[in-house]
């Protein structure tokens, strides 16, 4: 009996993310967050829940990194590379950038274990001032381009082809409606079942991956009925392209498709506390490592499977298509769009999840209108309106622009400002080590090589400046029939225009209303916090900062919010020491 409770407990584990063990809410001495007060403050326990289990976390990072990319991308990067050797080297060398990206991630996690929300986070910490500054651009970004309806239109198309029907653009439209509302409900009722279910669903997408995989080793094995398997890898460089504009597209195609770990370092703070840096160390590295290999396999069974390069390249995004039918026959390529429907499905879920967790961080913030809306949880634990909101996107984003360059043009909106917070992120934890360097407090439990991060830096910049590359021999851009700089244009505009919002909110209106802006630290009824920025009159402000010592105020009447960083050190004999106070990082609140 002993024996098949353990097999159940390691099934629920792997297959659904259930920890059969409870949670301690224990912390080890690396496990303190220390930060700035005027951050959004550290909740003690966390307000949703502590369902995210190391499986979590590896789940997270299946579900965003494997969307579609897999299935539609190895055929473009061949084509824009010219040889099956080169697309190898790529598929390598994206890897290695990945890595090097979540790795900077990772140093964060040690430096602030409680906090959820990721970038929101991250950022905020690293640039401090001017003060608020870095939060109103991320918040009203974040807000605006919060969508991934990418996902949602790939799930209506797949299922689509796989009943058969060739829908109009407005079907299509209608039928991605269905995924949004599911995951909104899902996410908005209970952690526990989102949370599961988004492991269940990584888990299937595993279990078909390598199902794909094992197909193509059979396939080079010779035993299946596909004849020549070996053909195209005998002159596996033949046909390498020097192109630099087509390099260039086929690293930034090879990326994105490793691009989506991010996810799972929005619930950081629902990880179980006394594991959170361990697993965060441990498994994020292993399973973009697990993803990489089965990449691999999976480019190699499309190459085996199809045969020919002239063949992949002219199958575009169909190319796993015409490898399950050379395989398995027709009937097999059904098969694959309903379970590339259900992967675009588990991607969507883990956006809403991640998005969530990182848009109530804004609002705990204090820099959008009604933070106490933002930071709630009632009435079920769950982030609602934060998943409204990216309901509410998503909607507006694949309804309201008009089918082809509109939306098209939207979409490439929000990958390129991403790619500048990557960049933002990046370089602020040069000033993140610079500042706790000066407080004494140096690393933790990780930290990213210099020149790795460097690296980052680098490629981040290149990804950057190659969206004002022009497309050979035309200034249309590939995905739109207008000028192809329009949207890195138009998203360094939308950020200038969120630097100008902020100086007309935080200096401008505040001198001519004659009033300064103070930090007050709420509580919600359930235990959530958050910060509401207030207006004081000057005539008042004397006595405001008198009765609050300048600090930042609990609205509750309790002591002003400073981070406990107390940490207990043991000697050579195992004795506990007296407990030692670092450095604490607190600010004014005032701008």
């Amino acid at each position: 009996m002993a024996f098949l409770k353990k097999a159940k407990d390691i099934t629920l584990q792997i297959v659904f993310g259930i920890n059969p063990e409870p949670v301690s809410f224990e912390s080890d001495a690396s496990s303190v967050d220390e930060q700035d007060s005027y951050g959004a403050p550290v909740e003690k326990v966390s307000p949703l829940g502590y369902q995210a289990s190391s499986w979590t976390i590896v789940y997270l990072i299946i579900q965003g990194v494997i969307g579609t990319g897999i299935f539609v991308t190895p055929a473009s990067v061949l084509k824009s590379l010219g040889s099956v050797g080169a697309s190898y080297v790529f598929w390598i060398v994206g890897f290695i950038i990945t890595l090097f990206q979540i790795s900077v991630y990772i140093e964060y996690v040690t430096y602030f274990p409680k906090r959820s929300g990721a970038e929101v986070v991250y950022l905020e910490q690293a640039y401090n001032r001017p003060k608020f500054m870095m939060p109103v651009v991320y918040a009203a970004t974040t807000v605006i381009l919060s969508f991934a309806t990418s996902s949602a239109s790939a799930f209506a198309s797949y299922i689509f082809s796989a009943a058969g029907h060739h829908p109009t653009p407005w079907q299509q439209r209608g039928l991605a409606l269905a995924p949004l509302f599911l995951c909104f409900i899902i996410v908005s009722v209970n952690n526990k079942i989102a949370v599961r279910l988004n492991n269940f669903l990584g888990f299937v997408k595993v279990v078909f991956i390598v199902f794909i995989a094992i197909t193509g080793l059979v396939v080079l094995g010779g035993h299946t009925k596909v004849g020549n398997t070996h053909d195209i890898f005998k002159d596996a460089w033949k046909g390498t392209t020097k192109d630099g504009n087509s390099i260039s597209n086929a690293i930034l195609k090879v990326v994105f498709s490793y691009s989506g770990s991010g996810y799972a370092f929005s619930v950081v703070a629902e990880t179980v506390p006394k594991d959170t840096i361990r697993a965060y160390k441990k498994y994020v590295p292993l399973t973009m490592f697990l993803i990489f290999i089965l990449y691999i396999l999976v480019v190699t069974a499309y190459f085996a499977g199809v045969g020919s390069v002239k063949e992949i390249k002219h199958a575009g995004s169909l190319v796993s298509s015409i490898f399950f039918k050379k395989v398995f026959g027709k009937r097999a390529a059904t098969a694959l769009d309903v379970f590339v429907a259900i992967s675009a499905f588990g991607h969507l879920l883990g956006v809403f999840i991640a998005h969530s967790r990182s848009l109530r961080e804004c609002g705990r913030q204090g820099v959008l209108p009604f933070p106490r809306l933002w930071t709630s949880v009632k009435p079920w634990g769950t982030p609602i309106f934060p998943a409204f909101i990216t309901l509410l996107i998503n909607i507006i984003v694949l309804l309201a622009p008009p089918p082809g360059d509109a939306y098209n043009f939207v979409v490439d909106l929000g990958s390129y400002s991403s790619y500048i917070f990557n960049m933002l992120l990046f370089v602020g934890l040069f000033k993140l080590r610079r500042h706790r360097k000066k407080l004494g407090l140096g690393y933790k439990e990780f930290h990213i090589w210099t020149p790795v991060l460097i690296v980052a830096i680098l490629w981040t910049w290149f990804v950057l400046a190659m969206a004002f590359v022009p497309p050979k021999g035309t200034l249309k851009g590939s995905d739109v029939t207008f000028f192809y700089a329009t949207y890195p244009l138009t998203t360094i505009g939308l950020f200038l225009i969120c630097v100008f919002y902020y100086l007309v909110w935080a200096f401008i209106l505040p001198k001519f209303g004659k009033y300064v802006h103070r930090i007050e630290l709420f509580e919600l009824g359930t235990g959530e916090q958050g910060h509401t920025v207030v207006k004081v009159p000057l005539e008042n402000l004397a006595q405001y900062d008198a009765e609050n010592g300048g600090q930042v105020v609990d609205s509750l009447n309790q002591p002003p919010l400073y981070e406990d960083i107390t940490q207990n050190d043991t000697d050579s004999s195992g004795n506990t020491k007296p407990a030692k106070k670092d450095p604490v990082v607190v600010v004014e609140n005032k701008f």
